[in-house]
């Protein structure tokens, strides 16, 4: 297959040419300058960008795969939805206090159609930190057998676990989650700077949601949130929908931290309410308010996950940030794929890798993505991709 674009992302740059492909694998790259192609699909007016890892996202459009009272099929459904976004890659997002893991794990066998699940994403449930509008209402301590049970039931598949490391055991966690090959993630954290630093030294190699749920920068007191900038070695998760994190911040951390543009892994943090229409909805912490500009929010106005995907926020990264699409698409696709594992054939589109591409038009809506080689979107065809009881939810 042969496919036609003037503007084609590549490891080399953006190029106007051939993006060819057999099966599942990329197997050349032509600029149109050095040789024409018969191509079979012409989308000369359109962007072909490597396919985003997601790997922070709880769900979307209507679909949970953190609700462990369905199955496999909900899982499935909710990576169907996914594609309708560019998304190809996914870290199903949830904890498995109910058993959801089982219907993750189930799903990624039959994993034909939709965004590949690439391992499971395990937020919780050791948290602490309240935020800004928040309601204290206490932490869980940690079990380690608990915490060994969750490795068991992930089969090999559990990739990454968030925990606020103030609790107690967390360094016995953060050493027992390292030894099995899953990433530990500073997250919804009240310590201070100097006490963030030291964590790090435990083996948190990930920053959940940078900035969000964790204390702030004050030029006498520089917080969680200052740790996770000024270590050079963690990884910084970064909702960029311009919501979560106001723009003129997310331009002081990518000035501020070293190596930005291969050190940020741009994340949606999409709660199942995302990609539906504005409403008030039975939500995580009870109802949340979906808003004309995209919030998702508690009734007492605490942010209760993202209405937005990463597609939205490499958008908002272009046309309001003024940062070229290549570095964005590096951060939104290859650089979760060379923290987690995966670079070697996944993030970006090059000779020998999987043929996982969407297409977008020039306000960044998604036409149709491809995931090795199958297309799993097409915007003419998947007009109706929200879980049937998505609105069944509305309670306003």
């Amino acid at each position: 297959m042969i496919i036609y674009s003037r503007n084609i992302v590549t490891e080399a740059g953006i190029i106007d040419g051939y993006l060819v492909y057999e099966n599942d694998k990329i197997t050349d790259i032509v600029r149109k300058e050095r040789q024409e192609l018969n191509a079979d699909l012409d989308y000369s007016d359109y962007t072909i960008i490597p396919g985003i890892f997601d790997t922070h996202n709880h769900g979307y459009k209507g679909w949970d795969p953190g609700d462990a009272q369905k199955d496999a099929d909900n899982v499935l459904g909710y990576c169907k939805a996914l594609g309708s976004v560019a998304v190809t890659s996914i870290f199903p997002t949830t904890d498995n206090e109910e058993g959801a893991f089982k219907n993750v794990v189930k799903a990624i066998e039959r994993n034909e159609d939709g965004a590949r699940i690439m391992g499971i994403h395990s937020e919780g449930p050791y948290l602490n930190r309240v935020g800004e509008k928040g309601i204290d209402t206490g932490h869980p301590e940690i079990d380690l057998d608990h915490v060994q049970e969750m490795i068991d039931e992930g089969k090999g598949y559990l990739r990454l676990v968030a925990l606020a490391p103030e609790l107690e055991r967390s360094s016995e966690a953060i050493r027992l989650l390292n030894q099995n090959n899953v990433r530990v993630a500073f997250a919804h954290s009240n310590q201070t700077y100097e006490e963030a630093m030291e964590s790090f030294k435990d083996g948190i190699s990930v920053i959940t949601h940078t900035a969000n749920v964790m204390a702030g920068i004050h030029h006498r007191n520089m917080g969680g949130l200052g740790a996770a900038l000024l270590n050079d070695e963690v990884f910084n998760e970064l909702i960029c929908d311009g919501l979560h994190v106001r723009n003129e911040m997310i331009d002081i951390i990518l000035r501020i931290k070293k190596d930005a543009f291969h050190k940020v892994l741009m994340i949606s943090d999409n709660s199942h309410l995302g990609g539906l229409k504005p409403g008030r909805y039975e939500g995580p912490f009870g109802p949340c308010n979906i808003t004309e500009e995209g919030f998702c929010l508690t009734d007492t106005g605490r942010l209760a996950g993202s209405a937005k995907p990463v597609l939205y926020g490499m958008k908002n990264l272009v046309q309001n940030l003024h940062l070229p699409l290549e570095k964005v698409c590096v951060m939104a696709s290859l650089n979760p794929c060379e923290v987690y594992g995966f670079a070697d054939r996944k993030g970006s589109l090059r000779i020998g890798k999987d043929a996982d591409f969407a297409i977008i038009d020039k306000d960044f809506n998604c036409l149709f993505t491809y995931r090795e080689g199958k297309k799993i979107f097409d915007h003419e065809k998947d007009t109706n991709l929200e879980c049937p009881d998505a609105y069944d939810h509305k309670v306003g």
